[in-house]
């Protein structure tokens, strides 16, 4: 669970670094099933919500959302808000050039507004990281 993780790690008086991927979501986008995409996306956002929970408590930690690629071409058609229901329409069974938002929270998150190339992500983190050459 990521509030081990940080828990664990958060004993390192160094600092730490620690990386969650909810990869089943581009899994279950690739076979366009959407209750699994659902269920992916749930459980992902659980562990943002730990992530975000510790950052807030930490004057150290930031922390960055973000996908590499969309996979699927996920649209949502339709909705119903009074009934809390959601029609979730595939495009593709692959990946897509689809622009993915990236999201941060703490120290730093102001380098992480606008648009740019997914490959500057790291730069910026290194800069946060004080690691630039």
């Amino acid at each position: 669970s990521v509030r081990l993780a940080l828990n664990i790690l958060s004993n390192n008086k160094k600092g730490f670094f620690l990386m969650v991927e909810g990869s089943q979501i581009d899994w279950a986008c690739h076979s366009n099933d959407s209750l699994w995409l659902v269920k992916e996306v749930l459980d992902f956002d659980k562990a943002v919500g730990e992530g975000l929970k510790f950052a807030a408590n930490s004057k150290n930690t930031t922390v960055i959302v973000l996908a590499d690629h969309e996979t699927g071409g996920v649209s949502l058609p339709a909705g119903d808000l009074k009934n809390h229901t959601v029609s979730i329409r595939f495009s593709a069974h692959d990946h897509t050039g689809i622009m993915v938002p990236v999201y941060a929270f703490g120290p730093g998150a102001s380098l992480f507004t606008g648009i740019y190339d997914n490959t500057d992500v790291f730069h910026k983190m290194m800069h946060l990281l004080k690691l630039e050459k």
